[in-house]
């Protein structure tokens, strides 16, 4: 039996349509995917890599099977009612469906219990695996999401990580860690330290776990970015890898963006208030042009600094700087994003503040403020070298 033979026979068997719910998904289902993949009624979004096709789906909506053509890695996503069963125990009736032997593990995930699993099984051939279950908006129904790739490919192990790493299972959620990386890296204590804004001192603090797990999060998503150096998406690509360190390490630094707003808005918000945007968007801007330029030192490595370690004083470049001011202006509801350049092998930070100078049109028509983070300049300044629009790529990101 062929791994295509056992999932339609798999389907057939488990995936029963109440007929009560219309699953909507935001896809053709002959393209390949650059975007994400949301399922509008039960609330639940996947940011897979770039390039997975789908291979066979049920008739009810409720189950995809997705391959890749230049990687031998297979994504399965099901949508499951169950009853009296939490997220472990409907993770591992369903490998048990498959043959799939491995430990299976139960856990919360923004304080909701899933499950997590690696495991081996043997259709066609010996397949090694990650898994994981959570429960949905929708009571009683779970997501079900299994990748895997042949026994002696373990070098797909991060691209299957960094697939299975990509849910996100309510938008309340969105800039939150991954579900393996929450797992793999629980909370372990809050450290002090503080951050000196324009001659401020501020208190905050972050998780001592925060920085090694940014990191882990920026290694695992350089190795699938590498992996589309000569890819026809690897424009797309690149946004992604930057989506996905943002979403991690935007929610490790939820509680310093906060202290960083309530220490300097309200001032700037008594004198005129409605220069109080751009003012606070400057203070931040003019305060990480004062970090100290750090690079990696191997070509095999990403050059960008986690913010846990950026925000520490541990050295930065331009991506992790502009990266940090989207991060604290996001916070407060002012809609920032960043640019990338491969032509200038550099990035800024822009923002939809309305202000004076030169800008960015984004994606949906609406033009963004530059903002340039390793020369002490202000919103709205780019150098002339590197004002062709057409080699900049922008990375948003809204829901």
């Amino acid at each position: 039996m062929t791994r295509f033979q056992l999932f339609k026979q798999y389907s057939k068997v488990s995936f029963l349509r109440t007929g009560l719910l219309f699953i909507l998904f935001i896809f053709s289902f002959s393209n390949v995917y650059a975007e994400k993949i949301t399922d509008r009624d039960f609330g639940f979004s996947l940011d897979i890599p770039e390039g997975f096709e789908i291979a066979d789906y049920t008739e009810d909506g409720m189950s995809y099977f997705f391959s890749h053509p230049n990687l031998p890695v297979t994504l399965v996503m099901k949508i499951t009612e169950e009853k009296s069963k939490n997220s472990a125990e409907v993770l591992k009736t369903n490998l048990t469906k498959l043959n799939a032997k491995g430990d299976t593990d139960s856990f919360n995930w923004n304080d909701t219990p899933c499950g997590i699993s690696t495991f081996t099984m043997t259709l066609d051939d010996n397949y090694f695996g990650w898994a994981v279950t959570a429960p949905l908006k929708v009571q009683n129904y779970y997501v079900l999401l299994i990748c895997y790739a042949p026994a002696n490919q373990k070098a797909c192990e991060q691209f299957i990580i960094s697939t299975i790493n990509s849910l996100c299972i309510d938008s309340e959620f969105l800039n939150t860690s991954g579900i393996i990386t929450s797992y793999a890296f629980p909370p372990e204590g809050r450290k002090a330290f503080s951050v000196n804004i324009g001659g401020q001192q501020i208190k905050t603090s972050l998780d001592k776990s925060d920085e090694v797990a940014a990191k882990f999060v920026i290694d695992l998503e350089y190795a699938v970015l590498t992996l589309y150096a000569n890819h026809k998406m690897w424009k797309e690509a690149w946004q992604r890898y930057y989506r996905m360190i943002y979403r991690d390490n935007a929610g490790r630094l939820q509680q310093t963006a906060g202290d960083i707003y309530n220490a300097l808005y309200p001032e700037l918000k008594k004198s005129k208030p409605q220069d109080a945007d751009i003012k606070y968007a400057q203070a931040l801007l003019s305060w990480v042009q004062t970090f100290s330029y750090q690079r990696a030192a191997s070509k095999n490595e990403s050059d960008f600094t986690s913010l846990p370690a950026s925000i520490s004083g541990k050295g930065s470049d331009c991506d992790s700087r502009s990266m940090l001011v989207s991060v604290l202006l996001n916070y407060t509801g002012i809609d920032t994003a960043i640019v990338i350049s491969r032509e200038y092998s550099h990035a800024m930070v822009v923002t939809d503040i309305p202000a004076p100078g030169q800008t960015f049109t984004m994606e949906d028509g609406r033009e963004y403020l530059f903002g340039e983070t390793t020369a002490k300049i202000t919103w709205g300044m780019i150098a002339q070298n590197h004002a062709d629009r057409t080699k900049w790529i922008p990375v948003s990101f809204r829901e």
